[in-house]
């Protein structure tokens, strides 16, 4: 295997040895929004989440997107250039007359926080209900446009939102980057395959931490390293990182399971599985052999950090991450011993 693609899909990060800018980064000032908003919503100074109805209404005056009716070419119509790109405001019954409005199933449920990290905090929507899920990311990442989500998808990053609660504080230059999650098992694997005997309550729990902190990993590559690739090298970085928040451990069975590998069979890629999304550039024979790669690559990880597990701490994610970083599918680990130093 020798294709151009191939060999692209096993160059690793482009930029893993130079040297990472000062860590934590600043924070962006628009953030501040996102503070107030929570304040507000709780009406006590530093709240920590604010969540359900009032929280949607507060989102709805900044994010018109969220208003809107979720049908094909809603995000060229006119109504869309006014409500969204113009921010003009628009009555309940000129929304009403275009199409059926969004449905909400738990609005009680919604939340928002603002997830920490050294490469750039973030504002997280989250909600247990999947049809929520699919109302909040089709207004947020597709421009109101009704696209149907793969079952295996539980988040979406956003990046570029037009959110008029920023324009008015910052300028029509402000652009909002948020994580929207989805109450679900990670990875749709059952309690069962978890290290630890956990219940499929506390599960559910660390499914949550693990999806965020992957999807904060994904975005610190972006910001530190300039690429956040649909690669399996990025998923295993991901996951690892998300597995240590959410476990304290690494289990290359469980990062198998959860990308859709049958590790009980052999270690066959099953047909629809989350691997899919990371090798579609690649020729079947190639997607299988990067999948091979990425289990052995994952074993590796998994005996470096039982061998070294200081790594594990949390004062060491970013060590471990700079260390992740520059691994490459098609070679060994290089040692675990290097990311402390």
């Amino acid at each position: 295997m020798s294709s151009e693609a191939w060999q692209r899909y096993l160059q690793g990060f482009s930029h893993a040895h130079e040297p990472w800018p000062a860590l934590p980064l600043p924070e962006d000032p628009e953030l501040h929004w996102w503070r107030d908003l929570l304040d507000e919503r709780q009406a006590a100074p530093g709240a920590q989440q604010a969540r359900g109805e009032a929280l949607l209404t507060a989102l709805h005056h900044a994010l018109p997107q969220l208003q809107l009716p979720q049908i094909t070419g809603i995000s060229g119509s006119d109504l869309y250039k006014q409500a969204v790109l113009r921010g003009e405001p628009l009555s309940h019954a000129v929304l009403a007359a275009t199409g059926p409005l969004p449905q909400w199933e738990q609005p009680e449920a919604l939340s928002l926080w603002i997830a920490p990290h050294p490469c750039g905090a973030m504002p997280v929507l989250h909600t247990p209900s999947w049809n929520d899920f699919e109302v909040l990311v089709r207004a947020l990442a597709h421009r109101g446009e009704p696209v149907v989500l793969p079952d295996g998808v539980h988040a979406q990053a956003v990046s570029g939102l037009i959110h008029w609660g920023l324009i008015h504080q910052f300028g029509r230059q402000s652009r909002a980057r948020l994580i929207v999650l989805h109450e679900a098992p990670y990875g749709s694997v059952d309690a069962r395959h978890v290290p630890g005997a956990m219940s499929a309550g506390d599960w559910l729990a660390a499914s949550t931490t693990l999806r965020l902190e992957h999807e904060l990993t994904h975005l610190a590559t972006k910001r530190v390293l300039g690429e956040m690739r649909l690669n399996l090298l990025d998923e295993l970085i991901a996951d690892a990182m998300g597995m240590v928040a959410a476990l304290g451990l690494f289990d290359a069975a469980l990062f198998g399971r959860c990308l859709g590998i049958d590790i009980d069979h052999g270690e066959r890629p099953i047909a629809n599985g989350r691997w899919l999304s990371y090798t579609r550039e690649l020729s079947d024979r190639e997607a299988c052999a990067a999948v091979q790669l990425v289990i052995t690559r994952a074993r590796e990880l998994e005996s470096r950090l039982r061998d070294r597990p200081a790594l594990l701490a949390t004062e060491q994610a970013m060590a471990r991450l700079r260390w992740l970083c520059r691994q490459r599918l098609d070679q060994p680990l290089s040692p675990a011993s290097a990311a402390l130093h």
